[in-house]
């Protein structure tokens, strides 16, 4: 007969058992459950420790307030409130100047720049008026190129999205009226 194997095959003719760390077949069968529990634990460690920007804790108290904005956002439009903003990207410092009626007696402005999807990124400035009659205030640098800008005080709000690859200068008007209104 042909050539013997002297690894499986003893002298008694039986057959010696291959040890079970050695059978690939074991491994896949380890390996698959194996692999999902890391994987698993991976996806538990990124859940915990990443921000969900997404996400608002507070949607229910948001969606009342849905309300007292669109009351801002018709205060603009009856004050004619209008804001050109300048950001100088180079000093972090946001310029702004406001038209409309009795718009020169804002002293303080709040602003907020927004990330379209990351709230991690988010900024609330105050802008304060300076001896130019202008409104400043600092912010800190922008690592993103697109936001969206809110300017307001306590009656009234202006919206706008600013794109930093396009222009550092935004203009600003009053929100058009919804159809339904």
């Amino acid at each position: 007969s042909g050539p013997v194997d002297k690894m499986t095959m003893t002298k008694a003719g039986g057959v010696t058992p291959i040890p079970w760390y050695r059978v690939p077949f074991v491994w896949l069968l380890i390996g698959v459950p194996a692999s999902s529990v890391i994987l698993g634990i991976i996806m538990i460690t990124l859940a915990i420790r990443t921000d969900d920007g997404l996400v608002i804790d507070d949607y229910y108290q948001h969606g009342k307030e849905i309300n007292q904005v669109l009351a801002r956002d018709q205060t603009a439009r009856k004050r004619n409130a209008q804001a050109r903003l300048v950001f100088d990207t180079h000093t972090g410092v946001l310029s702004a100047d406001l038209a409309g009626d009795n718009m020169g007696q804002v002293h303080t402005l709040a602003c907020d720049l927004m990330h379209p999807t990351r709230s991690g990124f988010d900024q609330q400035l105050t802008l304060q008026r300076g001896p130019d009659g202008r409104l400043h205030g600092d912010f800190a640098p922008l690592n993103q190129q697109r936001w969206i800008v809110q300017v307001s005080t306590q009656d009234w709000r202006l919206v706008g999205n600013l794109n930093l690859s396009h222009s550092d200068t935004l203009e600003l008007s009053p929100q058009a009226v919804p159809p339904d209104s």
